[in-house]
């Protein structure tokens, strides 16, 4: 028979790490607005949080979901993150394949919603029909997407309205300003081509005056067949196009081997931020049009 110390010591342990489970759940879990006294709400991607949070300002909890450096493409859901999810009452999504996993939640998250920002917004779609979800590149798109969840916050909080419509109309300033900012930066380099990784960068080619000559991935994940592989080279010397463009969530290896065997040097544009240097979506832009600015001349005319 076992010693009373060695069962007692058994069962204390035990009763610890059933403890430290408890608090870390509770820790983890977005708090409720009871909690609180803030409305609470998620957002799939992070330049989504970034807009939320500046509407929401003092009065609404905002809950990132893709973790910064993953890609929406290649997500799942742990269920330590749907747990940290539970009263969570809106997710902004942007929808049409990019994010649809969000839906998710609704299974599990009594009474949560998900809803798409892209109310007022035109879409533009693939040579195949479906539509492209990158339209938050797109300065524009922004503003509209700005007013979309200060509306859902009136909606669930209208005592804090007037906040949130002060807060969204204070972040639209920022935006026309910073896109106004942009355009200058950008302006030498209106109707040049670019070569992209994916598909993921025609709204902002289209706010800036840029020309997307080709994507190396058909879409996000798919691999490149040979014949549109001749196609590109084709592309790179007709353009005489010297600069091609990688994205930091998504593997580039066969890229910029490909690069390499056609003389093209590689620089980088980033759709998600929330990383060092990119934590807004106004220094998300900044970047971008930064690297491309800096890409064209050093691939000079």
């Amino acid at each position: 028979m076992k010693p009373l110390s060695l069962i007692l010591g058994v069962l204390a342990a035990a009763a610890l790490i059933v403890v430290i489970g408890i608090l870390y759940f509770k820790a983890e879990k977005a708090p409720s607005r009871e909690e609180t006294g803030k409305t609470v709400v998620a957002a799939t991607i992070y330049p989504l949080y970034d807009m939320a949070r500046n509407v929401g300002g003092e009065n609404a909890e905002v809950k990132l979901i893709l973790p910064p450096g993953a890609s929406p493409h290649l997500f799942e859901f742990s269920p330590r993150q749907l747990e940290a999810l539970q009263n969570v009452k809106t997710v902004f999504a942007i929808g049409h394949g990019l994010d649809d996993w969000a839906t998710q939640i609704t299974n599990v998250v009594k009474g949560a919603r998900v809803m798409l920002v892209e109310q007022g917004i035109t879409l533009r779609t693939f040579e195949d029909g479906t539509t492209d979800p990158h339209y938050w590149l797109h300065f524009g798109n922004a503003r509209r997407i700005t007013e979309n969840i200060a509306k859902a916050l009136i909606e669930m909080d209208p005592a804090h309205a007037g906040a949130y419509r002060a807060s969204a109309e204070a972040y639209k300033e920022k935006l026309v300003e910073k896109e106004r900012e942009l355009k200058d930066v950008l302006a030498p380099a209106q109707g040049q081509p670019i070569l992209t990784f994916h598909d993921a960068w025609f709204y902002f080619a289209e706010d800036f005056g840029l020309k997307i000559a080709g994507t190396f991935e058909p879409s996000a994940g798919e691999e490149p067949t040979p014949r549109s592989l001749a196609a590109l080279q084709q592309t790179i010397e007709k353009e005489q196009i010297r600069i091609m463009f990688i994205e930091p969530q998504l593997s580039s290896g066969v890229l910029e081997s490909f690069a390499k065997d056609n003389h093209v040097g590689v620089a980088e544009l980033d759709p998600l931020g929330g990383v060092k240097g990119r934590t807004t979506y106004l220094e998300l832009m900044a970047f971008n049009a930064d690297s491309v600015r800096r890409a064209l001349q050093k691939q000079g005319p």
